[in-house]
């Protein structure tokens, strides 16, 4: 049986090879990390983003659509209440046309009479009954002052009287008639309140 020699002892000490390398992994324990590929990601937001763009066009172009809407009913609403208060105040025009054109015709002799004014006051009257009744129907109304307990809210005061025909801080007297549509004052009635008697020791 023969020794084995030195150069067999030296083979015997040499690596038996390089060890395969194994799949990579992240850290240890945690499993192996796929990376999708970017081309397909990329892909994926730009057809996101386009429809996101295509449904903000549609919602600007709904939005447009319904101001368009909007503004042409309120322009036909308008017409049709400036149409409507029109066609009440025709009749106020009428009768103002007729007691001039009877006024004006006077007698035979072109002078005029004390009939002719009387029917020219009459028209007059009768002109403001159409349009006060047109515009009531409408909400407009007087606001109520003469003898009324003075309020800021409806009332101008123009002036202080003393009187004894009314209380203190009531209205004495209209010097304007004002008016409110509904329950928003339109004009403010611009009156002379009642103040306290002055004394006989007084100026």
């Amino acid at each position: 049986m023969t020794e084995p020699t030195d150069k067999q002892n030296d083979r015997d000490d040499e690596p038996q090879g390089e060890p395969q390398a194994g799949p990579k992994t992240g850290a240890i324990g945690e499993p192996p990390t796929e990376i999708p590929p970017c081309d397909a990601e990329i892909t994926r937001l730009r057809e996101e983003c386009a429809q996101l763009e295509l449904k903000l066009q549609r919602a600007l172009a709904d939005t447009q659509n319904i101001r368009r809407r909007q503004q042409k009913e309120l322009e036909e609403g308008r017409r049709r209440t400036l149409e409507g208060l029109t066609q009440e105040l025709l009749p106020v025009l009428d009768t103002f046309a007729l007691a001039l054109q009877a006024y004006d015709g006077g007698g035979d002799d072109g002078q005029q009479k004390a009939g002719d004014t009387d029917a020219l006051v009459e028209g007059v009257r009768m002109v403001r009954t159409l349009l006060t009744g047109a515009l009531e129907r409408h909400g407009l109304s007087e606001i109520p002052a003469l003898g009324q307990p003075f309020d800021p809210a409806r009332h101008e005061a123009l002036g202080v009287e003393p009187s004894d025909a009314v209380e203190d801080n009531h209205v004495l007297r209209v010097v304007q008639t004002g008016y409110q549509l509904g329950d928003h004052v339109v004009r403010h009635s611009k009156v002379i309140v009642a103040g306290p008697k002055q004394s006989e020791g007084d100026d």
